[in-house]
């Protein structure tokens, strides 16, 4: 069944798909693949990979109409967006809609809200001037990073317009945690807070490799990643 209507009006379109607290899917052997190195460590299917990529085409579709005759630069954050980027960019190929593309690299530092501070690299910031700019994210929980880097690429680069288009916003449990100054323009979903890995979002730089996401196991969180 289609997540949504192709009648559902644009906003609502731009509004992220609710993911209930409970949801999750019966996994077949012959669909869901994953390495056998990972038997264990996948507790609960969250997301099929015919799920994502089906939304991923619905957010193709809202960005087409809303950058027709323009050709926006989207932005890679690298590591965990990489495959959202790639389909979803696959997607508007498929509607001839023209575009660039760059990779960027944020790491935070830990610290409060406050004091803790984000670097950039891998993005030649001159290459934004000018540009209608969308920052392609995998996920977005607390938002302290996408606060701070947000600032940074319209001092620096001045772009014409800045937009954050991620595949997952995280529903916390304490909602003053997420900065009020983060708001994605495109989401995919909207998902429970749980410890979610596949589909380029990791755990100590394994299972970047599943198509469908899932919440990990108490296993896979135990497991030590050194001994593959």
């Amino acid at each position: 069944s289609q997540i949504c209507s192709s009648t559902m009006d644009y906003e609502a379109k731009c509004s992220p798909v609710f993911v209930a607290d409970d949801a999750s899917h019966t996994p077949d052997d012959d669909v869901h693949y994953h390495p056998k190195e990972y038997d264990g460590h996948l507790d609960t299917l969250m997301l099929t990979n015919s799920q994502i990529l089906e939304r991923t085409d619905q957010l193709a579709e809202i960005i087409n109409k809303d950058y027709k005759g323009e050709r926006p630069m989207f932005v890679c954050v690298l590591k965990g967006a990489s495959l959202f980027f790639h389909h979803l960019l696959a997607a508007l190929q498929r509607r001839r809609q023209g575009f660039s593309y760059e990779f960027l690299r944020a790491k935070s530092y830990e610290g409060d809200s406050t004091t803790g501070t984000v670097h950039l690299s891998g993005l030649d910031y001159k290459k934004l001037t000018g540009k209608h700019v969308v920052i392609v994210e995998d996920i977005i929980d607390t938002g302290t990073t996408l606060a701070k880097m947000l600032p940074i690429l319209e001092v620096e680069g001045k772009p014409k317009s800045l937009e954050v288009c991620s595949l997952l916003e995280k529903r916390l449990t304490e909602e003053s945690r997420r900065s009020k100054h983060v708001q994605a323009r495109y989401c995919g979903f909207s998902i429970p807070d749980k410890f979610i890995i596949g589909y380029g979002l990791d755990y100590n730089e394994l299972y970047r490799d599943l198509q469908d996401i899932w919440v990990i196991s108490k296993e896979g969180i135990a497991f030590d990643s050194s001994s593959l």
